[in-house]
């Protein structure tokens, strides 16, 4: 939109800006009607703006506040549906407290519920399938045989216990599954862990799961289950 350079010249020396000013580079309404009053101010009285000019100037300003309205309304309407919309994933969100988390990782844990499962992914058949269990300080505790499986996902839950049998406490474990396959050679493992979701966090802007106290994005998450339906699997 092209604006009358007689009139821009006037609006400045009218109003002259204080030393070290810098103006907007956004020409709103606001501005184009202080620009457009400047110019009718100083106007030369023996030859004052012509009347098409000046209509022309109008209908301008017209056009300029209706497409500024127009973008204010979108603004608004974008940032009501972008707050509905956190409302319906949080919601939905926090009904999922209480149900199961499949990630990917390495860890288990052990809760007031029980301890959870750990999802091993096997490439191909397996003649023995070890779960190693470690403290959060890296301390061998459990090395826990499953026996044979078959290729694909299979569900191992650690005991609990140690290898002397004692019961471990509440808290977070590293996991390792390793498997061979009948001639003693290593099978591709992939784990994913099976954790109870705990409540859901807002503190970082963005709504996240925690599995346990650990917070975690849904992004990251695998699958939702009902229950921890996995049985612990012994030879």
């Amino acid at each position: 939109m092209s604006i009358d350079t007689t009139m821009t010249t006037s609006a400045s020396q009218a109003t002259p800006q204080p030393a070290g000013a810098t103006g907007s580079n956004a020409l709103g309404k606001d501005e184009f009607l202080k620009i457009l009053t400047a110019q009718l101010a100083n106007q030369d009285p023996t030859a004052p703006m012509d009347n098409t000019a000046f209509v022309a100037q109008l209908a301008q300003f017209s056009t300029l506040e209706q497409m500024q309205n127009s973008n204010d309304t979108l603004t608004q309407m974008l940032a009501l549906q972008k707050s509905s919309q956190q409302s319906v994933d949080q919601s939905s969100m926090v009904s999922m407290v209480g149900k199961y988390a499949v990630t990917s990782g390495n860890t288990t844990e052990i809760t007031s519920d029980g301890v959870g499962s750990v999802n091993a992914t096997l490439a191909s058949d397996a003649a023995d399938v070890v779960m190693e269990v470690d403290d959060a300080n890296g301390n061998a505790l459990r090395h826990q045989s499953f026996g044979a499986f078959a290729a694909g996902v299979q569900s191992l839950t650690w005991d609990g216990l140690s290898d002397g049998q004692a019961v471990q406490p509440v808290g977070t474990y590293q996991v390792k599954v390793s498997a061979v396959d009948k001639n003693g050679q290593p099978v591709t493992v992939s784990q994913q862990s099976t954790r109870q979701i705990t409540g859901v966090s807002f503190d970082s802007g963005t709504a996240q799961l925690m599995l346990g106290n650990t917070p975690v994005s849904l992004s990251d998450v695998i699958s939702i289950q009902q229950s921890n339906s996995s049985q612990p699997n012994s030879q």
